[in-house]
Formats: C-alpha cells, sequence, structure tokens
C-alpha cells in the first residue's frame, strides 16, 4: 500500500512540476442585419466576453474552465442575455517551433435571460431558456514568448440543445465557416 501511495504521489508532483496555469480569453462582436422587400429590417448586434483559466499538464494536454457571457441587442431595444460554463480539455497533436495545432474536447451548459417583448421575435417569458452541448474544436495556437500566447479556432463538430418550456431544438453539425472564427490571448504565469 505504502509503493501505490509513494507511486501516486511521485505521478503528480511530476506532473506538478510541468503543470503551468494559464488566463486569458477572448471578445466577440457580432452585427447582423437581415432585410425582407416588404417587412421592414431586422438587425441585432451581440458582444461576447468569454475569460478563461487554464492548467498545462504537459506540451500535448491543458485542462481549462472558460465562462462566456453574450449581450444580445435588438433593433428595437430589446435584449437577451446568456451565460454558459465551458470546460475543455486541449490536446496539441502537432507542434513546430512556436506554433501548435490542437482539438478542445469540451461541453458547455448555460442558460439565456429572454428580454423580448410581444413585438420581439420571442414573446416575454418568465423561464430562462436552458443549453448544453458537447463538441470537438480545431485550432492554432503561437507563442509569442514564454508567457504570451496567440490562439484562434475555427468551427467544430457537435450536438447542442436548446430548451424553453415545451419548446426544444436540437442541433448536430460540422461548422467551418467564418462566423465560428474565435480569437484568444493567454497569459502563462
Amino acid at each position: 500500500m505504502k509503493k501505490i501511495i509513494l507511486t501516486a504521489l511521485v505521478a503528480v508532483a511530476s506532473l506538478s512540476a510541468n503543470a503551468q496555469v494559464w488566463l486569458g480569453g477572448s471578445l466577440g462582436f457580432n452585427y447582423e442585419k437581415e432585410s425582407v422587400k416588404h417587412g421592414g429590417d431586422a438587425s441585432n448586434t451581440t458582444f461576447t466576453i468569454a475569460p478563461e483559466i487554464g492548467y498545462s499538464l504537459s506540451d500535448k494536454w491543458d485542462i481549462a474552465l472558460a465562462l462566456n457571457e453574450s449581450l444580445i441587442s435588438v433593433k428595437d431595444g430589446d435584449t437577451m442575455n446568456t451565460f454558459s460554463i465551458n470546460p475543455y480539455a486541449r490536446y496539441t497533436y502537432y507542434t513546430t517551433g512556436k506554433v501548435g495545432f490542437f482539438l478542445d474536447f469540451g461541453f458547455s451548459v448555460g442558460t439565456t435571460n429572454l428580454g423580448l417583448d410581444d413585438n420581439g421575435l420571442i414573446a416575454k417569458s418568465k423561464d430562462n431558456a436552458t443549453t448544453w452541448g458537447i463538441g470537438v474544436r480545431p485550432g492554432v495556437k503561437f507563442a509569442a514568448s514564454d508567457k504570451v500566447t496567440f490562439v484562434a479556432s475555427l468551427g467544430g463538430l457537435g450536438f447542442k440543445q436548446y430548451k424553453l418550456g415545451d419548446y426544444k431544438d436540437s442541433n448536430v453539425g460540422f461548422n467551418v465557416d467564418g462566423n465560428a472564427l474565435k480569437f484568444g490571448v493567454y497569459y502563462a504565469f
């Protein structure tokens, strides 16, 4: 029993010796406008902040927790607020020099506060919508220094579900368009 405990302590100590904590995240902004020939224009603006904290276990593996807060403002002044928690594991499968290519394996769980009135897209509701998802997202990282890393990811493969009362929307997909492009920066301690 002592040998097992000693072996476990040595394994944890070796992981801790290689480990590095990093902070970072991303900011996002999106403006969308739709024009309907006989129905007028509709537009919305989305602002997103997504701080992250992570832990590098080795040259290949990181674990992290990201928080995602989005505020969506519709043309008529209505708003929606979305919050989600997104833990993930990152596997860096190829590195050349300062550039590494990775896959993020993660899931998310969140809530959306609907603030639209009867003239909006969704009637005002006392209930919050819940969302959850699971997926894989490819990306690339560039180590500008020992402390600063720039990250970009594009699209992903996954499953997402949105539920509000009796309404449920499920989505399975592979997304690689420009709307799914995400940039971030990390600072390691």
